[in-house]
């Protein structure tokens, strides 16, 4: 049994962490929560059944008094470097939101803290649990549509997701707490994503963005231009701009056919050349899946030595992705990406 200090106690722990942990009590405990707003500290706390003298409102007290296994760091981008810092100085194994830090300098300190401690950083890259997208990597991987050379991937939508009412529920949009907008929010998603489908690295990047509400201090449209080690180009278009919303995309273009998602009204569909026809596999969305089924893999990982449910190198290489297309963006240049260690 994994014993868990929940750092953070807002929307994404409500919707996403604290339901998959309900329904992994088999593998998990948490033991103590900590969050500033006292409000959701006691709401997830008592969902959770975490006693109310291990709910604290300073996270650096919880870590110090007890004892765990496992901190998860829910908070908003700018205190992810410092909370993980504080818990591997802790001993503990790490599970962050996205991004790890807002530098590639404070990533790379955190990870040479962890392999230094023998401890596991696990940045939740959740989409690649998310069901339909791990049946399109299944696919690719076991050569569906042969070799994949372009992937399109858009989501517009009018705005971003709101935080804590207790804190901040617009911070998304302030750039020294969110350290960029939808790009390094929403966007992110896609880089992994589009890594894992295409089954290669990014070595170059091409950016376009701006803000056109005229509201808002950050960028609230991206379309972004990835090349792939192996040739590939991968496609990416973000914008919280458009209340009207967009059909959301994401499709794997290979030599031997297509992938689809949200495809004639199923999760997903495949294109085969040869047949030229359309085939729906049986898939089946629930809530908090994508949590579900990443808690699953990190606890055969903690507990069985199986692999990560997300690896250091595609945290890094996420994180060196986005901040290279900001870059390209504001200069005008295509960045190169290399490999991290």
């Amino acid at each position: 049994m994994l014993r868990i200090g929940l750092i953070g106690a807002g929307r994404t722990v409500q919707i996403g962490h604290a339901p998959a942990l309900t329904a992994l009590t088999d593998r998990y405990q948490v033991t103590a929560i900590a969050d500033r707003a006292p409000e959701a500290l006691a709401r997830v706390g008592t969902h959770l059944g975490v006693p109310i003298e291990r709910q604290y409102a300073d996270y650096r007290a919880m870590l110090l008094r007890e004892p765990l296994d496992l901190a998860v760091i829910a908070l908003p981008h700018v205190f992810h470097h410092e909370a993980a810092q504080q818990a591997l100085l802790h001993g503990l194994h790490i599970v962050t939101e996205r991004p790890l830090a807002l530098s590639l300098r404070d990533a790379e300190e955190l990870l040479r803290m962890a392999e230094t401690r023998g401890r596991l950083i696990a940045v939740l890259h959740f989409y690649l649990f998310f069901p339909p997208f791990h049946e399109a990597i299944r696919l690719v991987r076991a050569g569906a549509i042969g070799e994949p050379f372009f992937i399109r991937c858009e989501g517009v939508t009018g705005g971003f997701g709101l935080g804590s009412d207790a804190y901040h529920p617009e911070w998304h949009g302030n750039p020294d707490i969110a350290g960029g907008g939808v790009w390094i929010d929403s966007g992110y998603h896609g880089v992994y994503l589009c890594r894992a489908m295409m089954g290669s690295p990014t070595t170059s990047v091409a950016a376009a963005m701006g803000a056109f509400t005229g509201a808002r201090a950050v960028d609230d449209t991206a379309a972004v231009l990835l090349t792939h080690e192996h040739g590939g180009i991968s496609s990416i278009q973000v914008s919280w701009a458009v209340p009207s919303g967009g059909r959301r995309v994401f499709d794997i273009y290979g030599s031997e056919g297509t992938i689809s998602l949200d495809h004639d009204g199923y999760p997903l569909g495949i294109f085969s050349n040869a047949t030229q026809a359309w085939s729906h596999p049986d898939i089946t969305v629930t809530s908090a899946e994508s949590f579900i089924a990443y808690y699953s893999a990190l606890a055969a990982c903690l507990t069985f030595g199986a692999p990560p449910p997300a690896s250091h190198r595609d945290a890094l290489q996420t994180l060196e992705t986005v901040l290279a297309a900001y870059r390209a963006a504001e200069n005008g240049t295509v960045e190169s990406v290399g490999e991290m260690p």
